[in-house]
């Protein structure tokens, strides 16, 4: 009895509720939902799925793409920058021309390593597209990357291992200084030149 008395009620109510709405039904969760559309979705149509095109040319054209910044951020400097900087670090003729070969060597690697890897992560892509994919073939084409990818690292970190050799300690504090990494101390030697070892 005092069940059928609260389904009553409970009835009474939320036909009260529906008139008090117009006799509208409660919208449904579906009709609540608001899209939250993937920040990656732009990437649909990028020329490789999931790569955007800033990424894309850096690796076509031998950019750092920021592999290098352990060493760039703790006082390695890079050769671009150091050419960029050539005169603000007073470089000697001898020094541009060492700095000038190694950017030489470096940049033609970067870029066929930078291909080598856009065409690794098209075939992957490709395959997930394709509905390709299996464990064992993720597996190899992802450690194939990552070869890769260490290759390019070593490429870029080794270079700028190289540059510090032809730089003057002095002429790497003014270079951190300029790159806004450091400020330049008041009393330091002004002098340039030479190798830092």
């Amino acid at each position: 009895m005092q069940k059928n008395i609260c389904t009553l009620t409970l009835g009474l109510v939320l036909a009260a509720l529906m008139t008090a709405c117009g006799g509208q039904s409660t919208p449904s969760v579906e009709q609540n939902v608001t899209p939250t559309p993937s920040p990656y979705r732009e990437l649909l149509d990028s020329e490789l799925r999931g790569m955007d095109d800033k990424t894309i040319e850096d690796y076509l054209t031998g950019k750092g793409l920021g592999l290098a910044l352990p060493a760039e951020l703790n006082g390695y400097p890079g050769p671009r920058h150091v050419m960029d900087l050539a005169s603000d670090l007073e470089l000697t003729s001898e020094q541009e021309a060492d700095i000038q070969a190694l950017f030489a060597k470096m940049e033609p690697q970067a870029i066929a390593l930078g291909e080598e890897i856009l065409a690794a992560e098209a075939a992957l892509e490709e395959a997930f597209r394709t509905k390709t994919i299996d464990e064992t073939g993720l597996a190899a084409q992802l450690q194939a990357i990552a070869a890769l990818d260490a290759q390019l690292r070593f490429v870029h970190l080794s270079t700028h291992l190289a540059t510090i050799k032809i730089l003057s300690p002095h002429q790497v504090t003014r270079y951190n200084a300029l790159r806004g990494y450091e400020e330049m101390p008041a009393n330091h030697d002004q002098h340039s030149g030479g190798g830092s070892g």
